[in-house]
């Protein structure tokens, strides 16, 4: 099985790659920006994305500044990451999901939740957060916030090897060149210093999210 890979066009102009495989009710995964590639994810967590693909119509995309969308574009607010959910779900005909999202990426589907709620019939939320201060506080955030402006290859692999806790080496060195596929440093540097900005706070959309919720921290 091999995902197809396609291009959406978002509503200012900006080309977004997505990806889908597999047949059955329809799965959108929304990774947490900026780490999207969508071809060098479906390799790199094969062992996740291929049994889903087995059970679901899996659907997948790279924001803007990532992976194999337009690299050029480097908005990351809030209304930027939700502009590409929106054109990746109208590319790809989805008028009803299911909705997993990672780190990062909770508040956008929380986001998306709250102001398309007829589209999402559940959300999973995986290790998020609701503003940006509940990271950008933490002992892992302020580590790696030192470690960003320095070496890029000695920044991926730290992250991947002490701050994300990969104790297996093998795997936590391909995830290392995983991220450097997926963006270039000034723009990771962008998505981090966005989403410290009041859009990112999505705790008073809460109440809109309608969507039965499975919250896994």
């Amino acid at each position: 099985m091999e995902p197809r890979i396609q291009y959406a066009k978002t509503s200012d102009g900006v080309d977004i790659a997505f990806a889908s495989a597999g047949d059955g009710p329809p799965l959108l995964v929304v990774l947490p920006p900026p780490f999207s590639h969508v071809q060098a994810v479906w390799e790199t967590y094969a062992h996740l994305y291929q049994p889903l693909a087995e059970r679901f119509h899996l659907v997948w995309f790279d924001y803007r500044g990532t992976g194999l969308s337009d690299r050029e574009a480097t908005d990351f607010s809030m209304d930027a990451m939700v502009r590409d959910l929106q054109a990746v779900v109208e590319a790809a005909g989805l008028t009803r999901f299911a909705t997993v999202a990672f780190i990062g990426a909770v508040p956008i589907a929380v986001t998306y939740a709250a102001i398309r709620p007829e589209k999402i019939s559940s959300l999973v939320l995986a290790d998020g957060w609701m503003k940006g201060s509940d990271w950008n506080q933490s002992p892992a955030a302020v580590a790696e916030g030192a470690l960003r402006s320095g070496d890029w290859t000695v920044y991926t692999e730290t992250l991947a090897r002490v701050l994300l806790g990969f104790d297996n080496q093998e795997f936590a060195a391909k995830l290392a060149a995983y991220i450097r596929d997926c963006v270039e440093p000034e723009a990771l540097r962008s998505a981090y210093s966005s989403m410290g900005n009041e859009d990112w706070d999505v705790s008073a959309l809460l109440p809109r999210a309608s969507a039965h919720t499975l919250v896994v921290h």
